[in-house]
């Protein structure tokens, strides 16, 4: 026996005196049983730390398989959401693009009819100063056979 070990046995015995009332010697079977307990003990720790051991390297695993599939998992829906946007942007311009063509589209066609009202008014203006200029050359010839 130990320094050690003497000085937790001789403790042992003054806390069993103390609470007991009862004297125990350093041969006592009793202190058998607590040392066997010690032993039990040490080994139900080291069997507890090799089951902890294994049990944190599970976990690590799991977390490490957890974080693989949540990245690709993100990764996917990233992805999809990059397309959705991507046709989302094509639709919106596409409409864009539809509404700008419908306004120059009208915008063409009113000019267009203000053009056309334009050339039959100068058609129309054109017509009344071919008349005025036959009717003013009929006066010319009156007034030169005349006079």
């Amino acid at each position: 026996m130990t320094t050690i070990e003497r000085d937790h046995c001789s403790k042992i015995i003054e806390r069993v005196a103390a609470k007991h009332g009862i004297a125990l010697t350093k041969d006592d079977p009793i202190l058998m049983i607590h040392t066997l307990n010690e032993i039990l003990l040490e080994e139900n720790n080291k069997a507890h730390q090799v089951l902890l051991n294994n049990f944190r390297s599970t976990l690590e695993e799991n977390i490490s398989l957890w974080s693989q599939a949540t990245e690709n998992k993100a990764n996917t829906l990233l992805q999809a959401s990059s397309r959705n946007t991507h046709l989302l942007t094509e639709q919106i311009i596409n409409a864009c693009f539809e509404s700008i063509d419908q306004k120059i589209e009208s915008g063409f066609n009113e000019k267009i009819k203000e053009v056309s009202t334009l050339a039959q008014s100068t058609r129309q203006a054109v017509i009344l100063n071919l008349l005025a200029t036959g009717l003013f050359f009929i006066a010319v010839l009156v007034m030169v056979l005349v006079f």
